[in-house]
C-alpha cells in the first residue's frame, strides 16, 4: 500500500467533507465556498511553503541527529582523552620506575666506589698490595670493567688485571675532575681499554667514577678511578621493563644531556633526538619512519650523594597500539549513532503530524474571519495551547489600541529623560576628566615622586618623576609589584616601612640608594589609605630628593673634623681617635704611645717669610711625618705648629723612643721656601701607657709636659714622660 504524502494527508479532511454530486443532499452554503476560494487564492511566500508538519519533522529530526552526533562526539572525545591519559600514565609510570632504578643503581655504584677509596690499602699501601686488592675487588664487583689507582701526576700505580699499569692518564677527564673532588663522568666510548678488554657484541662504553686519595697524613696520594660498564644499565632495563615493553610494543630509551641516545634500540644508539624545553611535560608525539608514537620523558634527578648526569628517560609507544581500545569504541559509537538516527526518522514524522493537526484547524478558522474583534474563535482539540491561542487572539485586538497610545506617551517621556540624563552625564564626565588632567599636571610637575601602592603591593599610580629617577615609563610599571619595579635591593630598604603603612601606621624615613645610575638621598612618607571599616586599601607615597641637603651636611661634618691646610684630623677628630685608641689598648693589653710635637722657631718663619711660607712649612712637616710612620698611626694637627701622633700596638717604651728619633731625622731634611733655605727641626714629648686606668686628658697632659721638657733641653730632641704611676722617674731622652 502506498503511503500518502504530507500534502495528500492535509487535503483528505476537506475531500471527505465535500458534498457528493450523487447524494442528493443540499450543500453547506456559500460561506464554506468563499473560505475555500480564499484558501485557494492564497499563495505563501517562497521559503514558507512547507507545511508545519514538515517543518516540525525536519526540526525534531535535526535536533535528534544533533543530539546523537553531539553525544557521540563528546563520548568519542572523552574516550580519546581517557585513552591518551591512560597511555601517558602507563608510560610515565614505567619511565619513573626505570628512572628511579637507574638513579638508585648509579648512586649505589658511586657509594661502592667511595667506600673502596677509603680502604687503608689505597691510602698507604704499596703498588703490589693495591694490585692484589683491586683484583680481589673486581671478582666481587664484575660490573666495573676497570679499577685502578694513580699517583698525583696521573701515572697508573696499580690496576685490576694489570690493565694500563704505568700508563699516564693525566689528560683523561676523570683524573682531571678528581683533582677538584669526587667525580662522576657521563657515558663515553672506551679510549685506552677498547683493545685490552675482551671483545663483546656491543662496543665498550663506560661511566667514570673517580675520587681523590689522601694518605694517612692527609696529603694527596693520587686518584682512585673506576670504569662502570654501561652493559650494567642495559641489564637493569632488561630485568625491569623489557618484558612489559614487549607486551605493549613499546620501548624505552636513555638520552644524554645533549639528546643523544645512550641506551635504546641498536639502530638508534648514538643518534640525537630533540628534547623538550620541559622534560617533565605530560606527552609528546613523534613521527619515526612514518609511524606516530606517544613519547613521555622523565628527567633523572640523582639520588643521595650521586648528583645525577642530566639523563632523560624516554618511554614511547605507537599511537595505534596505545589507542587500540579507543579505535574499537569509536567504531561502535558510529554504528550505534546510525541505528538510532534511522529509528528516529519515522518517529519524528508521526509526532510532527500529531502536533500540527490542531494548528491547521485553528488556521482555517482564522482565515474565514474578517477581523480579530469578531465573535470568539471556535475551540479546537488536541492540546491546551491551541485553545489558549484562540482566546489570546480575541483579546489582542482590544488591548492593542490601548497599548499603542500608552506606548507612544511612554516613548516620548523616556526620550526626554534619556536626553537630559545624557547631557548631565557628559557634563559630569567632562568635569571629572578636566579635574584628573589638572591633578595629573600638578603631580607630574612636582619635584617629588608620588605613587600609590595597593594592599597587594602593586603600583596603581606614578607621576612623571618616576621616569626621571628610574628611567622607566610610569605606564610600563603600573600593575607590577614594587619588588618587580625597583628590584630586591631598593625593595628591602623600604619593606619595614611599607609593612608598617599597610598595617595602618604612617611612616617617615630616609634612605640612600642608587637608581638609574644616580645616588640619591630620599625623605619618604607612607600614608595609609584607610577604608570606612578601618582596613587599609593601599598606601600613598611621597619621596623628596634631599641629596643636596645631605651633601652639605656631610661636607660640613668633614670640614669640622679635618684641618683644611694639611688635610690631617683636627682637634675634634683627635679627641675621638685618642679615646678609641685607649679603648683598644685596654682590650688588647698592648702599649699606646702619644707624641706631642711642635716646630722649633716656627714663629721666626712667619715673621721673616710670611704666613704663606709658614703654611708651606706646616704642609711639608706634616708630609714628612706621615711618610715616616705606619699607615695605622694617626697624625693630627691641634693648632698652629702643634701636632700629635698616636702610635698603637707597641711592646715597650723603647719602640716609641726609636720612632721619635726617626722622626727627628725625617724632619731635618733641607727645605727651600720662597727662595730661602729653612732649617726644620721639632721637639717631641713622648708618653706611653697601657691605658689601665689613665684618662685621655691625663695622658695628653703627660705628653705635653714631656714636650716642654724637650724644649727646655735645647729643642730638636725628644723626651720620654715618666710613667703615670711613677711621675718622678725619667728615662733618657735624645
Amino acid at each position: 500500500m502506498q503511503t500518502p504524502t504530507l500534502a495528500e494527508a492535509a487535503a483528505s479532511p476537506s475531500a471527505a467533507s465535500a458534498p457528493s454530486s450523487h447524494s442528493g443532499r443540499p450543500g453547506p452554503g456559500p460561506a464554506p465556498d468563499l473560505a475555500a476560494a480564499g484558501e485557494d487564492r492564497f499563495v505563501p511566500e517562497r521559503g514558507s511553503r512547507a507545511s508545519m508538519g514538515r517543518w516540525l519533522t525536519a526540526v525534531v529530526l535535526t535536533a535528534v541527529a544533533v543530539a546523537i552526533l553531539a553525544s557521540a562526539v563528546l563520548i568519542e572525545t572523552f574516550a580519546r582523552a581517557h585513552a591518551e591519559r591512560r597511555a601517558v600514565q602507563s608510560l610515565r609510570q614505567v619511565g619513573m620506575d626505570f628512572r628511579d632504578a637507574l638513579d638508585r643503581g648509579m648512586a649505589q655504584q658511586f657509594k661502592e666506589v667511595r667506600v673502596l677509596a677509603q680502604l687503608d690499602t689505597f691510602r698507604g699501601g704499596s703498588p703490589a698490595d693495591m694490585r692484589r686488592a683491586l683484583d680481589q675487588i673486581q671478582i666481587g664487583f664484575d660490573h666495573f670493567a676497570w679499577l685502578g689507582v694513580t699517583d698525583t701526576q696521573g701515572k697508573v700505580l696499580a690496576a685490576a688485571g694489570g690493565l694500563l699499569d704505568g700508563v699516564n692518564v693525566s689528560q683523561r677527564p676523570w683524573f682531571q675532575g678528581a683533582q677538584r673532588g669526587p667525580f662522576v663522568g657521563d657515558v663515553h666510548a672506551a679510549v685506552l681499554l677498547e683493545r685490552l678488554l675482551p671483545r663483546q657484541s656491543d662496543p665498550w662504553r663506560f661511566v667514570d667514577f673517580a675520587l681523590p686519595l689522601m694518605d694517612n697524613n692527609g696529603q694527596p696520594r693520587g686518584v682512585f678511578g673506576a670504569h662502570l660498564s654501561w652493559s650494567w644499565a642495559r641489564q637493569i632495563k632488561s630485568e625491569l621493563i623489557d618484558s612489559t615493553m614487549a607486551s605493549h610494543q613499546a620501548d624505552a630509551l636513555i638520552l644524554a644531556r645533549d639528546g643523544s641516545v645512550i641506551l635504546g634500540p641498536a639502530n638508534m644508539e648514538g643518534k640525537k633526538m630533540a628534547l623538550p624545553d620541559d622534560p617533565s611535560s605530560a606527552l609528546r608525539r613523534q613521527m619515526v619512519e612514518g609511524n606516530e608514537y606517544f613519547a613521555v620523558t622523565v628527567p633523572t634527578q640523582g639520588y643521595g650523594s650521586y648528583p645525577g648526569l642530566g639523563w632523560t628517560v624516554m618511554v614511547r609507544q605507537p599511537v595505534s597500539i596505545a589507542l587500540e581500545d579507543y579505535y574499537r569504541l569509536r567504531r561502535q559509537i558510529f554504528y550505534t549513532a546510525l541505528i538510532l538516527l534511522a529509528l528516529a526518522v519515522p518517529l519524528c514524522w508521526w509526532q510532527a503530524r500529531r502536533l500540527a493537526q490542531p494548528l491547521k484547524q485553528l488556521s482555517r478558522a482564522i482565515a474565514r474571519r474578517q477581523h480579530l474583534t469578531d465573535e470568539a474563535l471556535p475551540q479546537v482539540g488536541g492540546y491546551r495551547e491551541a485553545a489558549v491561542l484562540s482566546h489570546a487572539l480575541t483579546e489582542l485586538a482590544r488591548r492593542q489600541a490601548q497599548q499603542e497610545a500608552s506606548l507612544a506617551q511612554l516613548h516620548a517621556s523616556l526620550e526626554e529623560r534619556v536626553r537630559s540624563r545624557t547631557l548631565a552625564l557628559e557634563d559630569a564626565m567632562q568635569r571629572q576628566e578636566a579635574s584628573e588632567r589638572r591633578l595629573r599636571t600638578i603631580a607630574d610637575n612636582l619635584p617629588v615622586l608620588i605613587s600609590y601602592i595597593d594592599a597587594e603591593q602593586r603600583l596603581r599610580f606614578l607621576n612623571a618623576t618616576f621616569r626621571t629617577w628610574l628611567g622607566t615609563e610610569p605606564e610600563a610599571a603600573i600593575g607590577k609589584t614594587l619588588l618587580e619595579t625597583i628590584g630586591p635591593v631598593l625593595y628591602e630598604q623600604r619593606l619595614p616601612a611599607l609593612k608598617g603603612a599597610l598595617a595602618g601606621v604612617r611612616q617617615r624615613f630616609e634612605t640612600r640608594s642608587e637608581s638609574n645610575g644616580v645616588m640619591r638621598d630620599l625623605l619618604t612618607e607612607y600614608v595609609p589609605d584607610l577604608r570606612a571599616d578601618g582596613t587599609v586599601a593601599g598606601v600613598y607615597t611621597l619621596s623628596t630628593d634631599v641629596t643636596a641637603f645631605k651633601q652639605v651636611e656631610r661636607e660640613l661634618d668633614q670640614l669640622s673634623r679635618v684641618d683644611p691646610l694639611t688635610g690631617l684630623p683636627n682637634r675634634r677628630q683627635f679627641d675621638q681617635r685618642l679615646s678609641e685608641a685607649l679603648a683598644r689598648a685596654r682590650r688588647s693589653g698592648n702599649m699606646l704611645a702619644l707624641m706631642f710635637m711642635d716646630l722649633d722657631h716656627f714663629k721666626q718663619v712667619n715673621d721673616t717669610l710670611g704666613h704663606a711660607a709658614g703654611d708651606v712649612v706646616l704642609q711639608t712637616f706634616a708630609a714628612r711625618v706621615r711618610a715616616a710612620v705606619r699607615e695605622t698611626d694617626v697624625l693630627c694637627r691641634l693648632a698652629g705648629d702643634e701636632f700629635v701622633l698616636i702610635v698603637e700596638n707597641l711592646k715597650t717604651p723603647t719602640e716609641a723612643g726609636a720612632l721619635a728619633q726617626k722622626l727627628l731625622g725625617a724632619v731635618e731634611a733641607p727645605l727651600e721656601v720662597m727662595g730661602a733655605d729653612v732649617h726644620l727641626s721639632t721637639s717631641i714629648g713622648v708618653a706611653c701607657t697601657t691605658a689601665d686606668s689613665e684618662s685621655d686628658v691625663a695622658f695628653l697632659a703627660r705628653a705635653d709636659d714631656a714636650l716642654y721638657a724637650a724644649k727646655a733641653s735645647g729643642r730638636g730632641c725628644w723626651h720620654m714622660a715618666p710613667p703615670a704611676a711613677a711621675a718622678s722617674t725619667e728615662t733618657p731622652w735624645g
